[in-house]
This record gives structure tokens, C-alpha cells and sequence, in this order.
């Protein structure tokens, strides 16, 4: 079940493209934490004395924590041996005197390097329940998708089909596990 529109990194079959120059990382949209947007003033939602915005490091934790599903449209095709490292990165406001936009972004967590091989057509690539910013200092108001490949290599076809937040796991899980009978 997809909680929001405004929390997809990639929507339904907005086949983001990770066709690009050697070495170039491409970034998925924005979310914001607060809803408002990026470049948007906060200040007049936040109730009692007005301060710098951030997500608590207990942000994904409980009882009902969501979930973060990314799932490859076009099959990878590289010539380059490139590899595919996504990362879920966060980032703090910088308030009125940065124009209210992301500061630094801070891999929460990442998948690795993935192969070419490893990443056809429908593949879930980064399945991962919603994990609490780190460091624990970093209270990110933004939060992205970095989709990574090594300085020199790249991808000559691929995409990213969607990148959702999800109140539970919904796929199918089952189908991914070993058949361990057979039908005469």
C-alpha cells in the first residue's frame, strides 16, 4: 500500500532514466519531511518557539515503520563493467540564510555495489524497512535517492520503474524462495 503521492522518490512508472556521463550519480526527487517543499519557509507551521526543522533519530521506529521499495523498469545494460549503488541520503534545512534548501546529503543506508546482471527487468533493488537518520546529529528535514555507478563506467540502458514509501511490505515475497517440491 503506497501511503502518498508525496512520498514517492520515483512514482509509478516514472521510469527514471540512469543513463548518463561516466561516473554521474543520479538523484531521485526530493521528499520533504514537512510537506512543503523544497525552498519553502517552515517557520509559521512549527507550534511553540520557532526552530530549525529536523527529523528525530527515532524517525522510523515502532510498531508500524514504513517501508522503502525500489524496483528496476529497463533492465541494466553496461559496456563498462559499471555497478549500480543506490543510497537513501538526507539531508538538514539550511534555513532563511540558505534559501530553505538541502545542506549536505548523508548516506542513511545503501545497497552495494549491483551488477548489471543482477538488475533486469522488475527486479526489486532495495527493499528495507525505514531506517533512523545517522548519525544521529543529522536530523534531515529532506530526504533523496542517490543512484551511483564508479568514476569511468556507465550504463548504456536502465531505469528505476518506482521508488515508494509503503506502510508494509506488500510484494510478493514468496515468489523469490527456493521450490523445494515438484508436480508429477
Amino acid at each position: 500500500m503506497i501511503t502518498d503521492a508525496s512520498l514517492n522518490f520515483v512514482p509509478i512508472n516514472g521510469n527514471l532514466s540512469l543513463v548518463a556521463g561516466a561516473g554521474v550519480a543520479i538523484p531521485s526527487a526530493i521528499i520533504d519531511l514537512l510537506g512543503f517543499g523544497v525552498g519553502v519557509n517552515p517557520s509559521d507551521q512549527i507550534i511553540g518557539n520557532v526552530t530549525q526543522f529536523g527529523a528525530p533519530d527515532a524517525m522510523g521506529v515502532g510498531g508500524m515503520r514504513p517501508e522503502l521499495v525500489v524496483n528496476i523498469g529497463t533492465g541494466l545494460v553496461t559496456g563498462t563493467a559499471a555497478t549500480l549503488n543506490a543510497q537513501l541520503q538526507g539531508a538538514p534545512d539550511t534555513g532563511l540564510g540558505g534559501g530553505f534548501l538541502p545542506g549536505t546529503w548523508q548516506t542513511i543506508a545503501e545497497t552495494g555495489p549491483l551488477t548489471a546482471a543482477q538488475c533486469p527487468l522488475g527486479t526489486p533493488i532495495m527493499r528495507m524497512p525505514w531506517l533512523p537518520p545517522f548519525p544521529v546529529n543529522l536530523r534531515p528535514r529532506f530526504l533523496r535517492l542517490l543512484f551511483a555507478t564508479p568514476a569511468g563506467t556507465f550504463f548504456t540502458a536502465g531505469t528505476i520503474a518506482n521508488a515508494l514509501v509503503t506502510t508494509v511490505r506488500d510484494d510478493q515475497f514468496q515468489k523469490y524462495g527456493a521450490k523445494n517440491f515438484t508436480v508429477a
